[in-house]
């Protein structure tokens, strides 16, 4: 039993097997972490992890992959921020910023109190809150220390210096 083996056992068990069906080639899995859902209290705690693959797919058609893949599993899309059975979401595609630098912005900058009322509806890369969140940037540091934010300009180690201490200690590696 090799560890590689076993995760990569795990990810095919959870839904993540279909990736490799879609024309995504896997390229490192990151460890497992188990914290709570975001925002606490939507729901039961999460396991949450990063993938890299490689594609010669658009950046939609990778997303219309992943929402194809939460519907198998139950996934309905309701109440934003709501309990899900499974959440893929495409975090980064290389240096791409999409759909335009000033829609990244809008969200970037969008405070919280009215991200509860308001979504996207395009896909916006690299994801808008992912420089703040625990359980997107530990697990993408173990798989791309040096990849570098193309908006922040920086570098997944250097967004992980930022996060709050708080966030990070709900982390648990399984």
């Amino acid at each position: 039993f090799q560890a590689e083996d076993g995760i990569r056992d795990l990810v095919r068990s959870r839904g993540l097997g279909d990736v490799y069906k879609r024309q995504l080639q896997l390229q490192a899995i990151s460890r497992f972490f188990k914290n709570p859902a975001f925002p606490i209290g939507a729901g039961p705690d999460f396991v949450n992890a990063v993938i890299k693959v490689c594609t010669h797919e658009k950046a939609q058609k990778v997303m219309d992959q992943l929402h194809a893949i939460e519907k198998k599993f139950g996934r309905s899309r309701g109440k934003r921020w709501g309990e899900r059975t499974l959440d893929l979401d495409l975090i980064a595609f290389d240096q791409s910023i999409k759909p335009n630098k000033s829609v990244y912005l809008y969200w970037h900058d969008l405070k919280q109190e009215k991200q509860i009322f308001e979504a996207p509806s395009d896909l916006i890369l690299p994801h808008p809150r992912m420089h703040e969140r625990a359980f997107v940037l530990i697990p993408l540091l173990d798989i791309a220390p040096s990849w570098v934010h193309p908006v922040l300009m920086k570098n997944t180690s250097q967004l992980c210096d930022n996060l709050n201490c708080e966030d990070i200690s709900h982390l648990r590696c399984i």
